[in-house]
C-alpha cells in the first residue's frame, strides 16, 4: 500500500484495509447468509491536525487513489465517505456515496451516486 502516499507505510495507523479483514468480513456475512453491500468510512481533515510532513494531501469526502483500489477491488456497489473537520471550535461533516469503477478501468474514478440522509426536527422547541 505504500504505493498510494506515505501516510500508508505506518500499518498502526489504520488508513489502509487488510485484505485479510475484508476477507473475514465476507465470509463472516456469508455464514449469516447476509450480502455486503458496501463500505463506510470516515476521512479527517488531517492536512490540518496531522504532522506538518504528512499535511500535502488534502482529504475531503471524495475518494483517494486508496479508496478507489478497494472499492474497485472489492465491488460493493455503495462506498459512503464522511469527511469531518474542525473549525475554530465547531466540527462539520460531508458525506458522498460512490459506486466503484469499472472492471474494466479499476483504475479511473468513481461514480458518486445520490445520497440522501433523513433527519428528524424537533417542533415546537
Amino acid at each position: 500500500m505504500p504505493r498510494f502516499g506515505p501516510a500508508y507505510e505506518n500499518e498502526h495507523r489504520a488508513w489502509w484495509i487488510d485484505s485479510r479483514d475484508l476477507l473475514k468480513a465476507s465470509k463472516e456475512a456469508d455464514a449469516l447468509g447476509l450480502e455486503l453491500l458496501g463500505s463506510i468510512h470516515m476521512h479527517p481533515d488531517w492536512h490540518r491536525i496531522g504532522p506538518p510532513r504528512e499535511r500535502a494531501f488534502v482529504l475531503s469526502e471524495r475518494p483517494t487513489p486508496m479508496d478507489r483500489h478497494v472499492f474497485g477491488r472489492t465491488a460493493w456497489p455503495i462506498n459512503i465517505i464522511c469527511y469531518l473537520e474542525r473549525r475554530a471550535n465547531a466540527f462539520y461533516h460531508a458525506l458522498a456515496a460512490w459506486a466503484p469503477p469499472p472492471a474494466e478501468h479499476l483504475d479511473s474514478d468513481c461514480t458518486e451516486l445520490p445520497l440522501r440522509v433523513r433527519t428528524s426536527t424537533a417542533v415546537g422547541v
